[in-house]
């Protein structure tokens, strides 16, 4: 497992741990001991793709996942609109973060930008849609060669596979090639009777984990118990990145230094 700090070209708020331009906060990753990132990004065909990746390769970072739901709240991008020129809208999206993330066979996420059934006429129209958007995506990212993340929310944020079980009788149900579930501490600590559980039971079918404290904070700064969902990764052999989906409070290198440290402990006594 690989402990990933998270990006954002967004200045404008706390969400995330490191915020600028990629020249800048990349060698302060690697400074503050990453050698992982997940970039967020509204738009990856309007970013200067080779200064990212050359910024990775100079500092030895490599693309772990790129997080896209800004879309959603900004274009209302999504999967399962009624309107098909918006599901259209929202692949051809997606393809372009795919290209990004080419170089390192990065993962993208699918999370809200999957949509909510007031997208569309209800749930019905909703899963048609969704199976649909899903196999396309499915096969632009094995022309790209990378691997696309289903991300697992809860009942707040997401009207569908708001448990681990759900999202693993689905991907069951279904014969996708590159999507595996995405989980996220966050929710898990909202839906889940028994997180340990619930994980073990999705063994081949997890592929990215977002980590962050129940507050929202770096891991280690409330109560969430890291060592059993940690446990729970090792006991069914996951190797994908663990990527920190928190804010930058109280600093961005306090943020980014307390969750690596607290992280690499744990690991350690796993061990």
């Amino acid at each position: 497992m690989r402990i990933a700090t998270t990006g954002t070209l967004n200045t404008g708020d706390t969400f995330l741990v490191f915020h600028g331009p990629y020249k800048e906060i990349i060698p302060r990753m690697a400074a503050a001991g990453y050698d992982a990132v997940e970039m967020h990004i509204f738009d990856s065909a309007a970013i200067d793709r080779k200064e990212l990746w050359d910024t990775l390769k100079e500092n030895g970072m490599t693309l772990t996942s790129i997080g896209t739901g800004s879309v959603y709240g900004r274009k209302h991008y999504n999967l399962v609109d009624h309107d098909p020129a918006v599901r259209q809208a929202a692949i051809k999206h997606l393809e372009q973060h795919m290209i990004t993330a080419e170089p390192d066979q990065s993962l993208v996420i699918l999370g809200l930008v999957a949509g909510r059934f007031s997208d569309c006429s209800g749930p019905e129209e909703f899963k048609a849609n969704l199976e649909d958007s899903l196999y396309q995506l499915d096969r632009l990212a094995q022309s790209h060669d990378v691997k696309l993340g289903f991300e697992i929310m809860n009942q707040f944020e997401s009207d569908y596979l708001t448990t681990i079980a759900e999202g693993v009788d689905y991907l069951k149900a279904h014969d996708f090639k590159r999507i595996r579930l995405h989980i996220d501490t966050v929710h898990m600590n909202i839906e889940e009777a028994d997180i340990g559980a619930a994980i073990r039971k999705a063994e081949g079918y997890i592929g990215h984990v977002h980590l962050a404290d129940n507050d929202r904070w770096y891991p280690g700064h409330a109560h969430y118990n890291f060592k059993e969902t940690l446990q729970a990764l090792k006991d069914i052999h996951y190797s994908g990145a663990l990527a920190l989906e928190t804010n930058c409070l109280p600093s961005e290198e306090v943020s980014a230094r307390k969750s690596l440290q607290y992280l690499q402990m744990l690991m350690e006594e796993l061990n």
